[in-house]
């Protein structure tokens, strides 16, 4: 059986087992008798003297008569065992205040319903919104004669709203629906303070900070909806602070959705049409919360009119999504999709289908939000793979550019990457400079440009390695040479010199035709310079500026005159012998030659040549 199957059968076998569970062990409350403007005391009277009821119905339900402030609902239970303990669960008391008698006898109440019987009730709210929960003893016949006494002081509507259910005692206690809802409300509170740190840490990620406050507004509506979990932890919340609370989730979620729907798959095309809404939505928001209680229940066909319109919009907004293929628009249909469901099962449920108890709509927001937090993470996970796809495009694009930008000419400006490397970028430093000319000839014909470009592109893979070996390495490849540059000390440039005349001999025996033959020319300096970039903004170069760099030009130049190898400048041989220990004797000679006078300089250049002894 595969997981989807699991998760399907295992969700049929849970609510079938929950709803025979509901229906064999609690009775609906079907046949009662609605009193109108009358007291406890007064329906005692009227019952005994068999004064017929205002009206029979059967089934509890706001009274048709809003003018009407108090009345009573009768009903009589018979068939009870006189031995048992009963209960009556009602999951919310009237949105008002309500007083419960069972065979006259007060057994509980929410709020001060009998203040509204007063000629002068005194001033300020008596209603308070709570479960209603009780258990009782039925008479020596069986029998349960049952009153709720309604006392509505500014709730929109008068009567007891909510299904009265009874059966034996500890069947289906409050307590149970205190857990469950303590369970989701936390979940949601959780959920929500997690993903409004997760846009603290990130405050790019605006749809954490939307379903974030979209958790908690929906924790906040189910803690005052329905059981009023919020009610039990404050006993004494007024019915009109505890409206304003439950009212807040009608017009901060859908402004919430919509802009989490937009953050995730924007369309600028439709964002007049979402500002209207949003702006629409705030202004009844910030109206309903600020007028006093009596005119905020009487809000809610505004605050319902404008939830459906967002809720039509979002739903079109996300089936063109899922038509038009946009990413995560799966998880947004399915989501919504279920809070759809829920809330059909939910109506469902409050017009008694199946016997069952409790709403089922705050698991569907449960999994509404979870599904958006399953969203998020694929999204996150989404993110991560596309920068650690960017990361290796730059570092592949990085080690691309030190293949233009050596490494170590980037090390001795100091910075860590190219990236970090701007126009103008310098450094002053003493060192080693190699001039370097190879001459590609064949005795037998000419060289062409094709012979001439792979016996140098050859030569240069051999000669590179070379140079790195010896701290050093190459700043520019020229047009039939190179210029390498050696920081570390001069020894380096003259050990890759004597190596590279060593490779020239074996690369010219291992010629692809022994007609060609290549010829190489050194010169090397030491002095100052000046290394950095030049160029413009979009077009960088490394470059190094100083008369040393002329001086080993000079130097390579004489090479080819006389026909020498290696030559290198007096300040060269000081520096190598200044630096030679016994640990290390020299495997090769200085020379010098004759002085030479050079472009540039006024008195004769001492030189030497370099020969291995």
């Amino acid at each position: 059986m595969n997981i989807k199957k699991f998760f399907f059968f295992s969700f049929l076998i849970f609510f079938n087992t929950v709803f025979l569970f509901a229906a064999e062990t609690l009775q609906q409350l079907n046949e009662w008798q609605l009193f109108y403007h009358k007291s406890p005391d007064q329906v005692f009277e009227l019952a005994d003297d068999g004064v017929p009821a205002d009206l029979e119905i059967t089934q509890v339900g706001y009274w048709d008569r809003p003018s009407e402030k108090y009345g009573c609902y009768r009903t009589v239970v018979t068939g009870l065992d006189p031995s048992k303990k009963y209960e009556i669960l009602q999951k919310d008391s009237p949105k008002t205040s309500c007083a419960v008698y069972v065979n006259r006898k007060l057994v509980t109440q929410a709020g001060d319903p009998f203040e509204i019987l007063k000629s002068e009730p005194s001033k300020g709210s008596h209603s308070i919104v709570e479960p209603v929960s009780f258990e009782f003893y039925p008479d020596d016949n069986g029998n349960a004669e049952i009153i709720f006494f309604i006392a509505n002081y500014f709730y929109r509507k008068s009567g007891l709203h909510d299904t009265v259910y009874i059966g034996p005692s500890g069947s289906f206690s409050n307590n149970t629906y205190i857990t469950l809802y303590a369970v989701i409300c936390g979940a949601l509170i959780f959920i929500g303070i997690l993903c409004l740190f997760q846009f603290i840490i990130n405050h790019q990620r605006k749809e954490y900070f939307y379903l974030g406050i979209t958790a908690i507004a929906l924790a906040l509506r189910i803690s005052t909806n329905g059981l009023s979990l919020l009610s039990i932890l404050i006993p004494k919340l007024s019915a009109e602070i505890k409206f304003k609370i439950e009212y807040l989730a009608m017009w901060i979620v859908p402004i919430c959705v919509t802009q989490m729907l937009d953050a995730i798959n924007p369309n600028k095309k439709l964002r007049p049409i979402k500002y209207a809404l949003i702006i629409a939505e705030l202004v009844i928001g910030i109206v309903n919360i600020s007028v006093p209680a009596y005119y905020t229940n009487r809000m809610v066909r505004i605050l319902q009119a404008a939830m459906i319109i967002v809720c039509a919009y979002v739903i079109g907004l996300s089936i063109y999504n899922l038509i038009t293929k946009k990413r995560y628009s799966v998880f947004n249909a399915l989501s919504y999709l279920l809070v759809i469901i829920g809330a059909v099962i939910d109506v469902l449920i409050s017009n008694g289908a199946g016997g069952f108890t409790i709403s089922l709509l705050p698991f569907f927001l449960v999994v509404f939000v979870l599904l958006q937090i399953l969203m998020f993470v694929k999204i996150q996970n989404d993110i991560y793979l596309e920068t650690v796809q960017t990361s290796t495009k730059l570092q592949r694009l990085n080690e691309a550019y030190l293949r233009f930008v050596p490494r170590e000419f980037l090390k001795l400006l100091n910075k860590e990457s190219v990236i970090k490397t701007g126009l103008g970028d310098y450094s002053n430093i003493e060192m080693c400079i190699m001039f370097s000319k190879v001459h590609i000839y064949c005795p037998a014909n000419h060289v062409s440009l094709e012979e001439h470009f792979h016996i140098f592109d050859e030569y240069l893979k051999r000669v590179s390695p070379i140079i790195k070996e010896h701290n050093g390495f190459v700043s520019k490849f020229l047009s039939g040479g190179f210029m390498a540059l050696f920081p570390k000390n001069e020894l380096d440039a003259v050990l890759t010199a004597l190596e590279i005349e060593q490779t020239v001999d074996e690369f010219n025996q291992k010629l692809f035709t022994k007609n060609h033959k290549i010829e190489v020319w050194m010169g090397i300096h030491f002095g100052k310079m000046i290394i950095g970039t030049i160029g413009e903004e979009n077009r960088l170069d490394d470059t190094v500026i100083s008369d040393t760099v002329n001086t080993s030009s000079r130097i390579e130049s004489v090479c080819e005159k006389l026909g020498k190898t290696i030559i290198v400048s007096e300040e060269v041989v000081q520096k190598v012998q200044a630096a030679e220990t016994e640990n290390s004797p020299a495997a090769f000679a200085f020379e010098r030659l004759e002085d030479v006078q050079v472009k540039g300089k006024e008195k004769p250049l001492q030189i030497y040549e370099v020969r291995k002894i």
